[in-house]
């Protein structure tokens, strides 16, 4: 069954026996087709910004992922003012480590989710982090599906709120391409970083499938700070669906800063309940 085929008729029980058989060569109801309006595109999510669970995503539906991100070669001088579009934590100091975070993602009723993440680097918290998200609904015949995303952050050091407000849009170009995006402005405040600080953000990722379980992807977040730097991070991607429930995406990408390029491998488990 296409991706952007309805699925009308399909009772709970019925969702939850197809699952069980994705493992099956002909089956396609994978992790990253399986959640979604009932008559709405299935889209595959970023790895580096993921969602708070697909748009669309039915009550009750959750997971645990852990994102990594691991630096290729190590850093001529501290980048702690270099900006980190769509990053982990913008503002830390650099720690020459490996920034990953674990976090939990709940659909709490239909097309409304919550998530809760703490991002690391090395063994050191860097910051507690939450977010909201809504569906609005489809349209063009239940290719394009969009919605909401707000995000609230604290940085420990320095100490530092951020509040994200994002756009989200996502279009089924035919069986096998689909597009996503992220729009919006990042919000930080606190006197360390002198004082306010507003960045316009947007991620753009272009998704083809290639097989029943393999999605490959190129991820593109941009981000301009208002009177100030840009930046940019560019990560060609694979989604591989380990089973019913486990999927791995890894990338290899750069980043793109004023006087800094960085390139770096992009980790991404997830395990859905």
């Amino acid at each position: 069954m296409p991706p952007e085929q309805a699925r009308d008729g399909h009772t709970d029980n019925t969702r939850s026996l197809s699952r069980l058989w994705s493992d099956q060569p002909n089956s396609i109801e994978t992790i990253e087709r399986v959640s979604g309006e009932e008559r709405g595109p299935r889209i595959p999510e970023p790895m580096v910004f993921d969602l708070v669970r697909p748009l669309g995503a039915k009550r009750g539906e959750g997971e645990v992922n852990m994102l990594g991100r691991v630096p290729l070669s190590r850093k001529a001088r501290r980048v702690d003012n270099a900006p980190d579009p769509l990053g982990l934590v913008r503002r830390s100091p650099d720690r020459q480590g490996i920034e990953w975070a674990p976090e939990i993602e709940y659909t709490i009723r239909d097309g409304l989710a919550v998530e809760f993440e703490l991002p690391l680097e090395n063994g050191h918290l860097e910051a507690y982090k939450g977010a909201g998200q809504i569906t609005f609904g489809t349209a063009f015949n239940h290719h394009f599906i969009h919605g909401a995303q707000a995000i609230v952050q604290y940085d420990l050091d320095p100490k530092v709120w951020t509040a994200t407000w994002l756009y989200l849009a996502g279009v089924r170009l035919d069986k096998t391409w689909s597009l996503f995006g992220m729009f919006g402005p990042r919000h930080e405040i606190g006197a360390a970083t002198g004082g306010r600080q507003v960045e316009l953000l947007s991620n753009i990722t272009v998704f083809a499938d290639v097989t029943n379980r393999v999605v490959a992807g190129v991820e593109t977040n941009f981000g301009q700070v208002i009177g100030g730097s840009t930046s940019l991070l560019a990560m060609p991607q694979i989604h591989y669906e380990l089973g019913a429930f486990w999927m791995l995406q890894a990338g290899v990408g750069a980043r793109f800063t004023s006087g800094l390029t960085l390139p770096e491998v992009g980790l991404r488990l997830i395990r859905e309940f």
